[in-house]
């Protein structure tokens, strides 16, 4: 702990008006409060805990007269927390993406990008800083199950009042999951929850797969394999489900030259599975969602081995029309193309295509397989893919904003078939 840790606090169990100096130290489940004469413990406020919020309205919008400060709220009481701006600059930067804000009114929208029943998607712009964002209002009434949350960041269950996209998403974040779409923040109105998005330039996989019609360079799949397992270990270990690994959901940066998973709004985690299954591309369409098997994050894995077979071959495993994808889907009936790809990726994509989950390994194992060592990769093919890409760069594309081109199944319970008659 140093000075720059020592803030100044009102509200704390005393006289209304009455400020004293506090500690406030990061953790990863939040932030705690110390008394700085003898270190006692004061106050801990987790993220998780659904009666907390953070109002910085009158220090983002320039409000603040004689004192720079924010307003906690959390568990019944209000706290008002002074500090210097270089305090309160960092501490707003830690806790974005994790707790909740109440919204600002700098945030003016400009534009509807598109709506539906889950959430209305819009262009905004902060009137501060004179630039554009991406606001998601979420709509959705699925709820989460409440996070009771330890060191180990496991998910018990109880009741919550807050979607569960924005509860993965606090999850996430505070793991630090690498390529995700970086939230500024996470707000509420009053009646509703949006997540602010910094506008970025991003291509999906499926206008890749377009735009490269001989194929892609074998090391550049192997590198968005690669960070997509990545992603997904993590998921594994906060049982998280995303259920929308497709060529629409996973974008490709052009600044970072790196993946980014922007769309949680069919996620869910493993302790609601007994939920209905939210919407599913068909196609994609893990097998276990509909036969006999545990429904469990293994189901990612036969996901991602989908995209991996579009990369590949660029087309789907399944079928071309929807109906043999559908028919072909639930069976987990395919065919390898006759291809002098490497066996040892073959292999990979097969385990992951297993119709029993259990049969999948896990991404950990997965990550430890040879076609990620450096001496498989071939750099010369990555480095000319992406000076294609930077020739044949696209205007920007806003998150959610790529129509999906496959039919989607919404609150799978049973499926039937209706086949042709002779």
């Amino acid at each position: 702990m140093n000075q720059n840790d020592l803030y100044q606090i009102e509200g704390l169990n005393f006289t209304k008006g009455r400020k004293t100096q506090i500690y406030i130290l990061q953790e990863p489940l939040g932030f705690k409060l110390l008394d700085p004469l003898n270190l006692s413990f004061k106050l801990l406020v987790y993220w998780s805990d659904e009666s907390v919020l953070l109002d910085w309205n009158d220090y983002i919008e320039g409000i603040c007269s004689n004192e720079l400060y924010f307003r906690l709220f959390y568990q019944g009481e209000e706290y008002k927390i002074q500090g210097s701006a270089e305090q309160l600059d960092e501490l707003y930067d830690f806790c974005s993406g994790k707790f909740i804000y109440k919204k600002s009114n700098i945030f003016i929208k400009n534009s509807v990008i598109q709506t539906n029943a889950q959430y209305e998607l819009n262009l905004v712009m902060n009137v501060k800083e004179n630039k554009q964002y991406i606001e998601k209002r979420i709509f959705s009434s699925l709820i989460s199950q409440r996070l009771e949350m330890s060191n180990s960041f496991n998910t018990q269950l109880g009741q919550d009042s807050i979607p569960e996209e924005v509860r993965i998403i606090q999850l996430l974040n505070a793991q630090n999951c690498p390529y995700i779409m970086k939230i500024q923040s996470i707000t509420y109105d009053g009646d509703y929850y949006s997540l602010i998005y910094t506008n970025k330039n991003l291509i999906s996989l499926r206008q890749i797969l377009k735009m490269q019609k001989m194929g892609l360079p074998l090391s550049f799949v192997i590198e968005i394999l690669e960070q997509l397992l990545i992603v997904l270990n993590i998921f594994q270990e906060l049982q998280i489900i995303h259920n929308g690994i497709n060529l629409d959901m996973i974008n490709y940066s052009l600044e970072s030259n790196s993946i980014v998973v922007s769309n949680f709004s069919s996620s869910t985690f493993e302790c609601n599975k007994g939920r209905p299954i939210k919407g599913n591309t068909i196609g994609f369409i893990p097998p276990e969602y509909l036969n006999k098997y545990l429904i469990s994050p293994q189901a990612n894995i036969f996901q991602l081995g989908t995209l991996l077979y579009h990369l590949l071959f660029n087309q789907n495993p399944f079928g071309n029309d929807p109906q043999t994808q559908l028919q072909n889907n639930i069976s987990g009936k395919y065919n390898i193309l006759n291809t002098n790809i490497d066996k040892d990726i073959i292999d990979l994509l097969k385990s992951m295509m297993q119709i029993n989950p259990q049969k999948r390994k896990t991404p950990k194992e997965y990550l430890c397989s040879k076609i990620f060592k450096p001496q498989y990769r071939s750099k010369i093919s990555k480095n000319s893919f992406l000076s294609f890409l930077q020739e044949n760069r696209l205007s920007k594309i806003f998150e959610f904003e790529v129509e999906n081109e496959n039919p989607t199944i919404q609150n799978i319970k049973s499926l039937s078939i209706n086949k042709k008659k002779n």
